[in-house]
């Protein structure tokens, strides 16, 4: 049955920034974009005699479905079980929530006691980590693993360090990874890598248990407006279970259970796993489900002091970072993801870092004369001029979190120093060069709730605390920008611009109802008070707040 959607402020964000007040849906689609007078006449033209749906819009705004570019689905759906450790002010008060977590929560036999999001840059008094003696405090019976918010650095308990191996004897092998006391015992504290090892040792799922989690958790991108979402999962699973994934993902939406469109960015434990993967299964496989891109990482975060940098830290000059994949195995992965077809999704935050995947890519269009597979920087923190025209020159997608700049404005200069520091988190600029910049929220790592990253990127400004301050104010983007980022680049990142990101004829039917006009807003703190009221996704109603 065809359906008339009437009286709305439409912005239909194709090219052109078209508005319109009507459209008409049938099956999936939207088949019809435009004024009254048009759809009346379409609907008199294509259904005379046939039954069909009205619905007043009573001049509310009306939006393509906004898509988040890159977080992790299935670690955000761990987290809701997990004690929740953001806003600790000290690693007493970490022990605490653990401790008031484990009370009401008792975890079944064998699981792991799990914490999530604290930050020791906003604590008060001791900045510090949490270490084993700390969460020996919590318990010794069981594993206890806390996340820090970027998820590049984890705290172990004692019972955890046993389980996983890691020793006096075993740490050396893992370098910087593993924190070690004066004595040489681990402190408890691990990073990036090895956190791997961790979440391998924790998680374990059956197919029905799976799904379960995805259930459990999809209804909340609905009630954000998200109709699509590019989601780093595999390596959640233990051995980076692809296969049971991709199942589970995959029945779901067989069943008509999924909500949400996912477009994994497929990440592996080493390049065989990655061959495997690719022999079976082609770039775009699946439905509302599908696989469209390669994902690696070559640094971590500015926070942990692990992105990175061509220089050493301002503030520690110590080290310049974690370089998490040689340039050589880079260019490999690159090459091989290419050759299939398949655009790799590579995160890098330091500058050091961006460069090395700037210099795998141009290496392989150089060998294969081929510049049509698009690839894409995750992050793309730390720039210079240079970086984004090199950006620029081989078209690469930046996946870019405006959340981020809520906590990095604090710590952006301190970091890496005032000149480099004007230069990163180049949004506008990105914009301005005609880079292909996919609005995203990291999450866990920051909330996906869309309507902070909206303000973040037209305000530049932070959320979080008790003085509002601007951050870079030559780098705030239009709302027309903004939305555009969030819709159009987001569809065009998964190569889908044909098929989603705008309200125009032929394309699927994801948009969503907002409580307030944001283009006419005139206080920017009003965009944090906006609301979705409805979100629909192939045309059905999903989300009625």
């Amino acid at each position: 049955m065809a359906r008339l959607f009437i009286n709305g402020n439409i912005h239909t964000m194709e090219k052109n920034r078209q508005t319109a007040e009507a459209f008409i849906v049938d099956g999936d689609s939207f088949v019809f974009v435009g004024d009254k007078e048009g759809a009346n006449a379409f609907i008199n033209e294509n259904y005379e005699g046939q039954a069909f749906e009205a619905t007043d819009l009573a001049g509310r705004l009306v939006i393509p479905g906004l898509i988040d570019s890159h977080m992790h689905f299935i670690p955000y759906a761990q987290s809701i079980k997990s004690a929740i450790l953001s806003g600790s002010k000290s690693v007493e008060e970490i022990k605490e929530r653990m401790k008031a977590h484990l009370k009401s929560n008792p975890p079944k036999e064998g699981a792991w006691l799990q914490g999530e999001g604290w930050n020791n840059d906003y604590f008060e008094g001791e900045n510090r980590f949490p270490d084993k003696h700390d969460l020996d405090e919590v318990s010794t019976d069981m594993p206890v693993i806390t996340f820090r918010a970027c998820i590049h650095i984890a705290s172990l308990n004692t019972r955890a360090l046993e389980l996983l191996n890691i020793n006096r004897e075993t740490a050396p092998a893992y370098g910087d990874l593993v924190d070690l006391m004066d004595n040489g015992d681990p402190s408890g504290i691990i990073k990036e890598n090895l956190i791997e090892l961790a979440i391998k040792a924790k998680n374990a799922y059956s197919l029905e248990s799976l799904k379960d989690l995805i259930l459990s958790t999809q209804n909340d991108f609905a009630e954000q407006g998200l109709t699509s979402i590019h989601s780093d999962d595999i390596a959640a699973l233990p051995g980076h279970d692809y296969e049971l994934l991709i199942r589970a993902f995959h029945e779901l939406d067989q069943e008509g259970r999924l909500k949400v469109r996912i477009s994994q960015q497929c990440r592996f434990e080493n390049i065989d796993q990655m061959k495997e993967f690719m022999a079976k299964y082609p770039p775009g496989w699946g439905n509302k489900f599908r696989l469209t891109s390669i994902k690696s990482f070559t640094d971590g975060s500015l926070g942990a002091r692990t992105a990175l940098l061509r220089e050493p830290y301002a503030d520690d000059p110590s080290t310049r970072g974690i370089q998490m994949i040689s340039q050589e195995d880079l260019d490999e992965l690159v090459y091989l993801a290419d050759s299939q077809g398949y655009p790799v999704a590579v995160h890098a935050i330091g500058d050091k870092a961006i460069e090395i995947v700037l210099n795998a890519v141009e290496k392989t269009r150089k060998a294969t004369g081929n510049s049509s597979i698009r690839h894409g920087i995750v992050h793309c923190q730390i720039t210079d001029e240079a970086l984004l025209e090199r950006i620029k020159d081989l078209e690469l997608i930046t996946y870019i979190q405006p959340i981020f700049i809520d906590y990095d404005m604090n710590i952006v200069e301190s970091r890496v120093g005032p000149d480099l520091a004007k230069t990163s988190y180049a949004w506008k600029t990105m914009v301005t060069k005609g880079i292909h910049a996919s609005f995203g929220s990291d999450c866990p790592v920051e909330s996906f709730r869309t309507m902070d990253t909206i303000f973040t990127a037209v305000s530049q400004k932070n959320i979080s605390g008790k003085e509002k301050r601007v951050f870079h104010e030559d780098q705030r983007l239009t709302m027309d920008q903004a939305l555009y980022c969030y819709t159009m680049e987001g569809a065009y990142a998964s190569s889908e611009e044909n098929i989603k990101g705008s309200i125009s004829p032929g394309k699927l039917a994801d948009f969503i109802v907002l409580d307030t006009d944001i283009f006419t807003i005139k206080d920017q703190e009003d965009i944090l008070k906006t609301k979705v009221s409805q979100t629909y996704l192939s045309g059905d109603l999903i989300f009625e707040r």
